[in-house]
């Protein structure tokens, strides 16, 4: 067996020792000693196994375009009453963003 397949063999263990664990509803130093696994071993496999989890999904998250909205003005006492008077030339913008989680960012331009 090659060092890449056992590599691979190994995490697929430690993957399964790890799930198994979460199940038990065992304390670690209990789930290592009825298992036969050293709680050092256990707590490296499961920082070594989320790390590469975080990276995966660091690598895998899509990438974000700027969005312009257009130049700012900055409003004066004079700029407001003259909006009052006028309508604005410039559109209104709502841009609404889905952050997850129930989580919604919403931005207006007026």
């Amino acid at each position: 067996m090659g060092q890449q397949a056992s590599a691979t063999s190994k995490e697929a263990i430690w993957r399964n020792h790890l799930t198994r664990y979460a199940a038990s509803g065992k304390t670690i130093a209990a789930f290592c000693r009825d298992e036969a696994i050293s709680e050092g071993n256990f707590y490296a496999w499961r920082a070594r196994l989320c790390q590469d989890k975080a990276t995966s999904a660091v690598e895998q998250a899509p990438t974000r375009s700027f969005i312009d909205l257009g130049p700012v003005k900055t409003k004066t006492l004079n700029d407001k009453t003259q909006r009052a008077a006028a309508p604005s030339a410039t559109p209104e913008i709502d841009l609404r963003i889905d952050l997850g989680d129930g989580i919604v960012l919403t931005i207006t331009r007026r």
